[in-house]
């Protein structure tokens, strides 16, 4: 296993027990598909409904996205894992494409990470290079060094593996866990 994991989150480390996408609805009763600015906007949700003209949404949007956070857990696999890997020397990322209303939530969640990327803070969402490129700088070291656990396998396996970093699929549908993969 490489000295450097980067971990997408949702799915990976993150369970969505609640899933009340708030973000998708205001895609419809907005404007056209905005998606990408959710994720790669640093944005608040009370910014996005004035953009899409829906302010008189904000609070409802934000009560949804509030149930939503609050629900979210860790499965059951990731703290022994983590764990594991600090005593074992790992520097760990996480990268995932997420809006700016989740990133404080999954810090919350996950403290005390070599380096946390998300697609907001980027401006770009995996596959994309640049959020690659970012956990490389990030932890200081070369895309071949990296060893990237994801349960997508376009955004967590082909984006990075194209990239130069090694990639895992976690398919936890499967019953696949992150021990199965380290």
């Amino acid at each position: 296993m490489s000295k450097f994991i980067a971990f997408d989150v949702f799915g990976t480390l993150i369970k969505m027990n609640r899933t009340l996408n708030p973000y998708a609805r205001l895609l419809k009763v907005g404007h056209g598909d905005q998606r990408r600015d959710f994720m790669t906007q640093n944005k608040s949700i009370q910014q996005f409904c004035n953009e899409l003209g829906l302010g008189h949404m904000t609070t409802v949007i934000e009560r949804e996205l509030q149930g939503e956070l609050n629900a979210l857990t860790l499965f059951d696999d990731v703290q022994d894992t983590l764990h594991r890997l600090r005593r074992d020397g790992k520097r760990i990322a996480l990268c995932s494409n997420l809006a700016q209303a989740y990133g404080d939530a999954v810090k919350l969640l996950l403290p005390g990470m070599d380096a946390y990327i998300f697609s907001y803070e980027v401006g770009a969402k995996k596959p994309e290079p640049a959020i690659y490129q970012r956990v490389c700088d990030a932890l200081e070291c070369q895309a071949r060094d990296v060893t990237f656990i994801g349960d997508s396998p376009r955004a967590d396996v082909e984006g990075p593996k194209n990239f130069g970093m090694k990639s895992k699929h976690l398919n936890r549908k499967s019953g696949i866990t992150l021990s199965d993969l380290i």
